[in-house]
């Protein structure tokens, strides 16, 4: 190394000390895509001053762009923006601005008007000038990433929320019974038998299980049942939601609506996620619940995640007031609304038109929750696959005494929209890792398709 470039290194260096004058462990390159990834993000790659964020101009337009409105990433962008300039006031150099450098790329056609390429400049740029020190791109886009490595550049993501749990995996336990272990519509975990015993111990606070059993003489998958505290509750064989029984299209009982019910129904449990590919009736099921209960809660509150393809959310763009705003993204929530006004008798009809109409049921843009606290209400809210996991936590504290919440979602790969979203990282798949086991908290996988005998087979041959 020339003593010129020496001496720049050690002036890097000298400036990203801390107040305190401590030397960085790293150095990250950010990219907006990581900071605004969750609101603690920032701190938590900076780590109270043990590392330095080397802030691209690019990012810091970027953020600067996306400051403006109520939504989840405006309410990020102008947190970070916070932070960093009260940083600046206490010349704490834990963070700083870092020029790109082009000529480092001469034959890439790096463009300087592409925010991307100027990213990429400003990470070569550092670890040339830091060339001892450990110098990490940090982001959520898989694009950037690829050509990040193309250059050598050493790259990261967050990972601080996701699960490793492998949904195709999923599947729901089965438990052998003697009718005499069963009193008053339950029956224990500690099972006389210890290998049973062993495998009830294992499922968790409001899981379900199916039960084989003898009764009525046919040894068989008898009943449903949900775990409580030390023993398990016996679902009802006619349970119902207005009327409407668990569905089937292939003559198989279907087991997973029977628990969804239960799971609905039970005041007990303020938040539920229900999970399942498409046409499993995870909304439709929500929807009747909330209209059965309609009396016990002030509103019933409906939302969906907002995100086109590309994580492109056009929402603000759309021409007139919020209610003509929010009715393209709602069309699937009135879809089922209306064949539920199909199912139900003319009293329970009328009153369903007349909740829509005095607004009893409101279909609420998901970014106005924040801030709010929710008393009292019945909340639904769909597609929370597209959804980070800071974001979900944000809408399910928002949650007050007397409110009921029910998440729906699907976390197949090619159901989440949101490029640097996957199957452990989106917000159903980590809502369902932290709660699962909590006495508040029920979650059902939908594994039966109903909607149609053609959507059935569509997901049994794709």
């Amino acid at each position: 190394m020339t003593t010129e470039k020496k001496s720049k290194a050690k002036a890097v260096e000298a400036q990203s000390r801390n107040a305190r004058g401590r030397i960085p462990e790293k150095y990250f390159v950010v990219d907006t895509s990581a900071l605004e990834y969750g609101m603690d993000v920032f701190e938590k790659i900076r780590q109270g001053g043990r590392n330095c964020i080397l802030m691209p101009y690019a990012t810091w337009e970027e953020l600067d762009c996306h400051k403006t409105g109520n939504d989840f990433k405006a309410d990020i962008a102008r947190n970070v923006i916070r932070n960093v300039r009260k940083l600046f006031r206490e010349k704490d150099h834990s963070v700083r601005f870092f020029p790109y450098d082009f000529s480092l790329a001469k034959d890439a056609d790096l463009k300087t008007d592409k925010n991307d390429h100027c990213i990429i400049a400003t990470a070569l740029n550092a670890k040339k000038t830091l060339p001892r020190e450990k110098v990490i791109l940090v982001t959520q886009d898989a694009a950037l990433e690829t050509l990040a490595l193309h250059f050598g550049i050493d790259v990261q993501s967050v990972k601080m929320d996701q699960t490793d749990i492998r949904h195709e995996e999923i599947s729901r336990t089965t438990i052998n019974l003697q009718r005499d272990w069963i009193y008053d519509k339950s029956f224990p975990v500690s099972l006389p038998e210890s290998r049973l015993a062993g495998n009830l111990a294992r499922v968790r606070q409001n899981e379900g299980v199916i039960c084989y059993c003898d009764i009525g003489g046919t040894w068989g998958p008898a009943f449903a049942a949900v775990r409580k505290g030390d023993a398990f509750r016996i679902i009802e064989k006619d349970i119902h939601l207005l009327g409407v029984k668990p569905r089937s299209n292939n003559g198989e009982v279907n087991w997973g609506q029977f628990i969804a019910m239960d799971l609905l129904r039970d005041s007990g449990i303020p938040l539920v996620a229900l999970t399942g590919r498409a046409g499993t009736a995870k909304t439709f099921l929500a929807l009747l619940a909330a209209f059965e209960a309609a009396s016990k809660y002030r509103q019933i509150l409906v939302s969906r995640a907002t995100i086109q393809l590309g994580n492109k959310d056009r929402l603000g763009y759309s021409p007139g007031d919020i209610e003509a705003k929010m009715k393209p993204w709602m069309h699937p929530i009135y879809d089922n609304i209306n064949a539920i006004k199909e199912l139900v008798d003319e009293k329970m009809k009328d009153r369903i038109n007349e909740w829509l109409a005095n607004g009893k049921i409101e279909m609420m843009d998901l970014d106005k929750i924040r801030g709010r606290s929710i008393q009292k209400c019945f909340v639904i809210v769909d597609e929370i696959q597209n959804l980070p996991p800071s974001h979900v936590k944000a809408i399910a504290t928002r949650g007050g005494e007397g409110t009921k919440m029910v998440f729906t979602g699907d976390f197949s790969y090619d159901q989440i929209d949101v490029p640097w979203l996957d199957e452990r990282s989106n917000g159903l798949s980590v809502l369902n890792a932290k709660m699962s086991g909590s006495r508040l908290f029920g979650t059902v996988h939908l594994d039966q398709a109903i909607r149609s005998e053609l959507t059935k087979e569509i997901l049994e041959r794709w």
